[in-house]
């Protein structure tokens, strides 16, 4: 339950790490140049675009390192130490690729069905 919690946030806090990474103006101007450049100083401001979002770039890789470690640290507690995969293959029968002979020592075959006569008319 928590460590399916924890792969949802991780996901939520990858996206947003994204976005921010993203949205930093940079030599080649990234998504922040991508609706005219200007547009896009003038909604968040000039200097103080940058000053958030690497703020918030810093806070986001910290977050991910720390949900990342608590994964670690939750799933090598786990009772399981075994993939599900490898617990499906361990619950299956094996299967011989060569079939099994009878135990009387022979082959027993049932014979055709007669078929029945036709009449002539």
């Amino acid at each position: 339950m928590l460590y399916g919690i924890l792969i949802a946030l991780q996901l939520v806090i990858s996206v947003l790490m994204v976005v921010a990474i993203l949205m930093q103006s940079s030599k080649g101007g990234g998504l922040a140049g991508i609706a005219g450049g200007a547009l896009a100083s003038s909604v968040f401001g000039g200097r103080a675009t940058a000053t958030f979002l690497s703020k918030a770039t810093t806070v986001l890789a910290a977050l991910f390192m720390l949900n990342c470690l608590s994964m670690a640290v939750i799933s090598a507690h786990r009772e399981s130490t075994t993939s599900v995969t490898q617990q499906a293959v361990s619950q299956e029968q094996p299967v011989s690729p060569v079939p099994s002979l009878p135990a009387t020592g022979g082959m027993e075959t049932d014979p055709a069905p007669a078929m029945p006569e036709q009449e002539q008319p």
